[in-house]
């Protein structure tokens, strides 16, 4: 019975586009996160991943399949182990706070009802009490709507920035 098991890491000579198996995204495996959960991780960072952990095997994975069923270990065409960079927390850099497109409560309570004609995309320039600025992208039902979902959003802690409320917010209807 063991041996009809494929295994769980899979050596490649390039990044695949999609998992063999469940054929969902192939993401970067991400070492050097303790115990961050990679929804800390898209909240922090803004971007897809796996969190490694702290210990980083002599010849570790590099991409996994976003549900986790497979890893993948760079090797050369001949076999032979390739020489790769793992990616580290500490080298990683933010995303835009625009990669992610928030949506407030109305707006998906009208997904819900095939109202999408009062659905509206907005971006907001918002400034926190510690004169922090950052870009949202929001889908609103109006722009008094997405301000809300804006202030809930950093009073919450969901945008990755140290201050908790929102001085200024300026609306824009987005292209």
């Amino acid at each position: 019975m063991l041996d009809n098991k494929k295994p769980r890491i899979i050596n490649v000579t390039r990044k695949p586009s999609k998992c063999p198996d469940c054929g969902s995204q192939v993401v970067d495996i991400i070492y050097g996160t303790g115990d961050m959960t990679e929804i800390e991780f898209v909240l922090e960072y803004r971007k897809d991943a796996i969190m490694g952990g702290n210990n980083i095997p002599r010849r570790p994975p590099i991409w996994s399949c976003s549900c986790g069923c497979k890893r993948f270990r760079k090797v050369n065409p001949d076999g032979s182990d390739a020489a790769v960079k793992v990616k580290m927390l500490k080298n990683m850099r933010k995303a835009p706070a625009t990669k992610i497109n928030w949506t407030s409560d109305l707006a998906s309570r009208a997904l819900e009802d095939n109202r999408h004609e009062i659905m509206h995309h907005y971006e907001m320039e918002i400034t926190t009490e510690l004169d922090e600025h950052e870009t949202l992208s929001i889908t609103a039902v109006s722009g008094s709507d997405a301000e809300d979902q804006a202030t809930e959003l950093v009073a919450k802690g969901f945008v990755g920035l140290r201050g908790r409320k929102c001085v200024a917010i300026e609306v824009f209807d987005a292209e």
